[in-house]
């Protein structure tokens, strides 16, 4: 009956075995320079269940099961580890460019997160249409793979990357952008230009991110925290580009929490550097316990976010 309901909800065939993966999450708060700001965890009940899970593109593609990589026709997706945090999987554009590349940084949201690292790219997995399934079944918008190193660590055992310390991504980042990450396959982007891109958990912790001014800007998708925003974060996001993706219909998420930091963001003096791209619906077609919280993956397959 799920696979049926959720075959429905996709409007697409399947070609593998469909893994339907039921979560749990905790909702993510935010973090400043003084510190982590938080609030107690809450659970999350089944509404959340199926929360960024498997979108079929019907592609066909098939993955590495070990460490290795894919030759694609703009460029090579591969997976990369830094022993100390993260493994994620690295596209770089073949392209002979000779100026450093902009790194985008995309983080996924929550999931039971226990397969191998190449379930980031799996068009049936539970991150499918997020920028690295794109990537893996030619996808992508050329405006992405033609200009862009692209990043995307992953959470491997915990449910997002709000049960991290936000200084582990910090880190991987910092390793990516790094000599020994050059060493293991890195491209050698430039550290000026990095972006984010934050689906569900992933938007609630790039907003945090961003209060490092580590990053250039952020694109977030479904972002989760229910809350207003301190002064500090909010003085520390003046002058970040900010677009936001959100669904009026979102299950998971409330869309009130993206109107909420639209809001505080444009009244801090961000009204210029601040875009906000509000849905009435859906615009996957998705619908039942996962409808409208899928606007990371209409996010990601907007050429506009990568000429912004």
């Amino acid at each position: 009956r799920d696979v049926a309901e959720f075959s429905r909800m996709n409007r697409c065939r399947f070609f593998t075995i469909l893994w339907l993966q039921c979560i749990n999450g905790s909702r993510g708060y935010v973090v400043g320079m003084a510190g982590i700001i938080t609030d107690s965890p809450v659970k999350v009940p089944s509404r959340r269940q199926m929360a960024a899970a498997g979108f079929c593109f019907g592609s066909g593609v098939l993955l590495p099961t070990r460490a290795a990589g894919i030759s694609l026709a703009r460029g090579e997706l591969m997976e990369v580890r830094d022993p100390n945090t993260y493994a994620s999987l690295l596209y770089k554009p073949s392209s002979s460019q000779q100026e450093k590349l902009p790194l985008l940084v995309v983080l996924h949201g929550a999931g039971k997160n226990e397969g191998p690292i190449w379930s980031l790219a799996d068009p049936n997995g539970e991150h499918a249409g997020l920028v690295p399934s794109l990537i893996a079944a030619g996808e992508a918008p050329a405006a992405l793979t033609h200009n862009f190193a692209v990043v995307a660590p992953y959470s491997t055992g915990r449910r997002s990357f709000y049960e991290e310390p936000r200084a582990k991504l910090l880190q991987f980042v910092e390793w990516i952008c790094s000599d020994t990450g050059r060493a293991s396959g890195c491209p050698d982007v430039d550290t000026s230009r990095i972006f984010l891109f934050g689906f569900s958990d992933g938007a609630t912790v790039g907003v945090e991110l961003a209060t490092t001014r580590r990053f250039r800007a952020g694109v977030f998708a479904a972002y989760g925290f229910t809350g207003q925003l301190p002064s500090l974060a909010l003085e520390r996001l003046k002058g970040f580009p900010v677009w936001l993706f959100h669904s009026a219909d979102d299950v998971i998420f409330s869309v009130n929490n993206s109107d909420r930091l639209f809001a505080a963001l444009r009244e801090e003096g961000n009204a210029d550097l601040v875009r906000y791209t509000r849905y009435d619906r859906d615009q996957e077609g998705f619908t039942g316990r996962v409808r409208g919280h899928s606007t990371g993956i209409t996010a990601s397959k907007q050429t506009d976010i990568y000429t912004w």
